[in-house]
């Protein structure tokens, strides 16, 4: 089962989130050849996704780093919204490690 969380992306600003995956006694998941995929929808039905994470993988710590560049923030057309971040191991098998709601704080500053 996948870890809830619920995140605030402030619009026009890089967005940056780190997630740690553990394995059944704790330990961090050793990450090694995997690969990990992350979006923003407006609802889990859309058939596109307002935005694609950057996911980089630390693999001896078991971290996902997730990033949203500036730009890629100032074009959310949302402000309310859905998220969730899968990794794929060497094999082929995918896991959901998080999911949530998205809230995105509108700019001002343009």
């Amino acid at each position: 089962m996948a870890a809830r969380a619920d995140i605030r992306i402030d619009q026009g600003a890089t967005y940056q989130m780190a997630l740690t995956c553990l394995d059944s006694t704790g330990a961090a998941l050793d990450l090694t050849g995997y690969t990990g995929a992350a979006q923003v929808r407006g609802q889990y039905s859309d058939p596109s996704p307002a935005a694609v994470f950057t996911a980089a993988i630390d693999a001896r710590n078991g971290i996902v780093n997730l990033t949203l560049t500036a730009a890629q923030t100032t074009a959310l057309a949302i402000t309310d919204g859905v998220w969730d971040c899968k990794v794929t191991d060497p094999t082929g098998i995918v896991t959901r490690v998080c999911e949530g709601k998205v809230t995105v704080s509108p700019e001002a500053t343009q």
